[in-house]
């Protein structure tokens, strides 16, 4: 049985936004542009950014503002199914419309699992304690054995996520079964997938804190500028658009990096993990190549 190469995959995914800037970059730039563009048709600008509230403008129902919300998704979701298969490398790359279906209808597939195993959770919990009590626990008066019964839940939906989020490459890549694909390949490697994340997420939010630093910094010094000079002085709006410009620069590349970096990671992972799928012998050479 393969076991998980946690530091090879970290590597390999860390290093993928350089290694396939294109044509990654510009179908995210590309992407980006239009789904933004899509969105500021029918709701706010802000509410894109969470800073203004998600209602219709004038003149849109909420289902059309639904629908474009959806499309808008599908279309953030192509520059990570993109990143499946380039990593992968797999034939005909850009063929992309039914593997952005395929990857949507895993990803509410997972959602509904999560929400399933949470719900179980819950009513075993309510049970124990009865449900009157169980609907007046919070963290202040939660008891002992059942913050113990919390955390384990925790843990174990922690394992099953890590094990299952392999799913998502599966179907970019247009593998039967995905979902059943990724819990047969990760059987054994579960400790490995679990100190592959933790490693993940720790680098994400080191890589988050100094973005963050950079762009808040950079809103500090625009705010300033704006009340210095106004963005009408030649100089203070000169300096203004240069920081805006690095702003938004800032912003598109963090975000590509995050991007490109998480589906990197479940490709490397799942490749990596292929050869112990029990499946025909072709799905066994491509594995091992």
């Amino acid at each position: 049985m393969v076991k998980l190469p946690v530091f090879d995959v970290l590597g390999r995914a860390f290093a993928a936004p350089f290694k396939f800037a294109w044509p990654l970059l510009p179908f995210y730039i590309v992407s980006a542009a239009i789904g933004l563009s899509l969105f500021s048709l029918v709701a706010p600008p802000g509410a894109f950014l969470g800073t203004e509230e998600m209602v219709p403008v004038e003149g849109t129902s909420g289902y059309t503002l639904f629908g474009v919300a959806v499309l808008v998704y599908l279309i953030f979701t192509s520059t990570a199914v993109l990143t499946h298969r380039v990593v992968a490398d797999v034939d005909h790359k850009w063929r992309l419309a039914w593997p952005v279906v395929r990857y949507f209808l895993i990803a509410i597939g997972l959602l509904l699992i999560g929400l399933a195993y949470m719900l179980l959770c819950f009513f075993f919990l309510w049970a124990t304690v009865g449900f009157e009590k169980g609907f007046e626990m919070d963290a202040t008066n939660l008891d002992p054995g059942m913050g113990v019964a919390v955390a384990v839940f925790s843990l174990v939906g922690i394992v099953i996520g890590s094990r299952l989020f392999l799913a998502l490459p599966a179907a970019a890549l247009q593998r039967p079964d995905s979902i059943f694909l990724a819990w047969e390949v990760s059987k054994g490697s579960t400790l490995r997938l679990l100190v592959a994340w933790l490693l993940y997420f720790f680098l994400v939010i080191i890589i988050g804190l100094v973005v963050g630093f950079v762009v808040g910094g950079s809103e500090i010094l625009m705010e300033n500028s704006e009340q210095a000079g106004g963005a009408g002085d030649g100089a203070a709006g000169g300096f203004l658009g240069a920081m805006s410009a690095g702003w938004l620069i800032a912003n598109v590349l963090s975000n590509y990096f995050l991007t490109v970096v998480g589906a990197a990671f479940l490709t490397y992972s799942l490749i990596a993990l292929l050869p112990n799928a029990k499946a025909s012998p072709q799905v066994k050479a491509e594995a091992a190549d």
